[in-house]
């Protein structure tokens, strides 16, 4: 999912999909977006735990991008070096 690649099982798929594209519209997600997320077997509800994962994650990132906090020994081995 880091290289921008959705992960090949489609379920996975479908939520890095929808996680994507949802950052990409800004919450936006039109009705085809919602029937393929939908059409891999998820039902809508499951759209509002992608929604706060999203915004977990965007908390996150301004927060690392502004205080630059370090990273905590037992992750130090899973860093994302970009």
């Amino acid at each position: 999912m880091r290289t921008g690649r959705s992960p090949s099982d489609a379920k996975l798929g479908a939520l890095s999909t929808a996680a994507r594209t949802m950052i990409e519209k800004r919450g936006r997600l039109d009705d085809q977006d919602i029937e393929r997320f939908v059409a891999t077997g998820f039902s809508k509800d499951l759209l509002l735990e992608v929604i706060t994962i999203v915004a977990a994650s965007t908390i996150t990132n301004y927060t690392r991008s502004i205080t630059y906090p370090p990273l905590e020994a037992a992750l130090q081995a899973h860093e994302w070096k970009s």
